[in-house]
């Protein structure tokens, strides 16, 4: 998270970066959008306040926390929540209990209810994120937490327990983990689980004079105020590729697999298949270093090309400070585009896949980039929120200097959100993305400061909702409202040969001239875990007239003239059925 001297150099060239941080400030706001996000967290029963240990010795972890999932860990068919706590590092005040992580059980019309500790998931570490995945293949959603210290492996007992499992299956990592992913990179019917790391941390040793984020706080009018130290203070930590070798055991294969590297700040991370042949890619987006793309040879091994395919730096060829990352089809050709978070004054990235394993920045030319300057992002997903057949975009943002305004007038600590609606085609050709947060309902205007994001369909209703975790503040769920115009078709894979989830698993719907590609990922977004189901918008088309499944084997099935408006399953090999 560095560029704030671009900050300065914009001030020096009297050209301010746009105000509009806040709701209340900007150029008026567009026309009210027909759908509308309202934060029903508290109505709900999610009470949940997320804790970062913030304390006066501005220690950094307390600025980087804050992940969470939707997970349906019962397997009832509804989304349940986990959100995940910090701590203080020197411990909690005194009569303070120290914070633990939850879990949300879905009741339906009755809402959650709170069961983090008789599931067995209430853990009392500095927690960070997570990844959601059945790594042992026996019908069940397990749960891997990463912490600033042991890692933690959920194994889900199939009674509503799980029991932590990380050191037996060789997953314990002790450093600073960040965001982690679940994705089956050799094909062989099982998840192996990619965990980045950020840099190597130690609070005793963060020195009083280490580099502050943004140099006017070396000359604050505030004498003795105090901001957190930049990432450049602190060497980078290789990130950690574990392959499952099954009866519950996994084996550290980074360095065999070609994904060591010691120089990366690792932050958000996303499989998904960049050059559409079967095989999942990964990519890195790292923190003030060039971003990886980690292009899968399909023999074990990865190679690098995040450069050579355009995507390691930012669109005038600088390191930004990449934090969340999304990948998905924005313009329906049928490749995986791609999109990161940067810092303030560094536009959020859209990289376009030209084929291949190119890509093309089109963040100015698409409408995200100039918006994206005044604000901070983290958490992002690609969903279709109106269900009108096009991916939107979501981001979800707030400061790391809980000061800032102290040093910098131009923003906030706390700020809203951004929803980018996908336009379709412009003149030029480009998809087109207007941002309608301000329109949006008060979910998204509310100013927080956002960290992890996930979407799902959390109440069944058929659009896509959105969990936010808050830095030091309670959690937002968004209920979507007002896309019954619009209908849409849910799909949750089961494979046989592939790994249980299907994760990996390329799905192809075509309704009329509308034609959608998505792949099975719920690892995503910043410190987070989206619904394994995929969402498909179907605007005004009553069915899907063809439904392609290339499943992680290679085994490939279609479906033809299948109604919409309905959650269904499919088995691998096998028919579709409702949910």
């Amino acid at each position: 998270m560095i560029r704030l001297c671009l900050v300065w150099w914009l001030w020096a060239c009297g050209q301010q970066p746009a105000q509009e941080p806040g709701p209340q400030s900007g150029p008026p706001p567009p026309s009210p959008s027909p759908v509308q996000f309202t934060d029903v967290a508290a109505q709900s029963g999610l009470h949940f306040t997320q804790v970062n240990g913030a304390s006066p010795h501005k220690y950094f972890p307390e600025t980087m926390c804050g992940g969470g999932a939707f997970i349906d860990y019962d397997g009832d068919g509804d989304l349940d929540v986990f959100a995940i706590n910090g701590a203080w590092i020197d411990g909690p005040p005194p009569g303070t209990q120290a914070p633990v992580d939850a879990l949300f059980r879905n009741e339906g019309a009755s809402g959650f209810v709170e069961v983090g500790a008789q599931a067995g998931v209430a853990d009392p570490g500095f927690g960070m994120g997570c990844a959601v995945g059945d790594y042992d293949n026996d019908g069940d959603e397990d749960l891997y937490l990463s912490s600033f210290g042991p890692n933690a492996l959920y194994r889900n007992e199939g009674t509503g327990r799980f029991a932590e499992v990380g050191a037996r299956a060789g997953v314990a990592d002790p450093r600073w983990s960040t965001s982690c992913a679940f994705g089956d990179y050799d094909r062989d019917g099982d998840l192996d689980l990619f965990v980045a790391n950020y840099v190597e941390y130690q609070p005793d040793q963060q020195r009083e004079d280490a580099t502050p984020y943004m140099i006017s706080a070396k000359s604050s009018t505030s004498p003795g105020v105090k901001g957190y130290p930049h990432p450049a203070n602190f060497p980078g930590a290789a990130n950690i590729l574990y392959r499952n070798e099954g009866a519950g055991r996994f084996v550290d294969y980074t360095r065999q697999a070609g994904l060591y590297n010691a120089q990366g700040k690792g932050l958000g991370v996303v499989f998904f298949d960049c050059d559409d042949d079967g095989w999942p890619d990964l990519y890195v987006a790292n923190d003030g270093v060039r971003n990886a793309l980690y292009h899968n040879l399909g023999k074990g091994a990865f190679e690098e090309r995040a450069a050579e395919a355009g995507v390691a730096y930012g669109q005038d060829g600088q390191m930004e400070a990449g934090m969340g990352v999304d990948a998905a089809d924005y313009d329906n050709d049928g490749r995986q585009d791609l999109t990161v978070t940067n810092f303030q004054a560094e536009p959020n990235a859209l990289y376009h896949n030209q084929g291949k394993g190119y890509f093309v920045n089109e963040t100015y030319a698409c409408g995200v980039g100039l918006v994206s300057l005044p604000f901070l992002g983290f958490g992002t997903q690609f969903l279709d929120y109106d269900n009108d057949g096009w991916q939107d975009l979501f981001v979800a943002n707030g400061h790391v200097l809980d000061n800032v305004e102290l040093y910098d007038q131009s923003t906030t600590y706390a700020q809203r959100r951004l929803l980018f609606h996908n336009e379709g085609f412009n003149q030029y050709g480009k998809i087109a993305f207007a941002e309608l947060g301000l329109s949006a309902g008060p979910g998204m205007q509310a100013a927080q400061v956002g960290r992890g994001s996930a979407a799902g369909d959390y109440d069944n209703d058929g659009d896509l909702d959105l969990l936010v975790i808050n830095l030091g503040q309670p959690l937002a769920l968004l209920r979507n409202e007002g896309t019954e115009d619009h209908h849409w078709l849910s799909l949750r894979t089961l494979g046989v040969q592939s790994n249980r989830d299907g994760i990996g698993a390329r799905v192809k719907v075509v309704a009329g001239n509308l034609v959608q590609v998505q792949e099975v990922r719920p690892g995503r977004s910043y410190l987070s875990s989206s619904d394994l189901r995929l969402h498909f918008g179907l605007g005004n088309h009553q069915q899907v007239d063809q439904l392609e499944i290339r499943w992680p084997s290679g085994q490939v099935q279609q479906f033809t003239d299948v109604a919409a408006d309905q959650f269904l399953i499919v088995r691998e090999g096998e028919g579709l059925s409702r949910q």
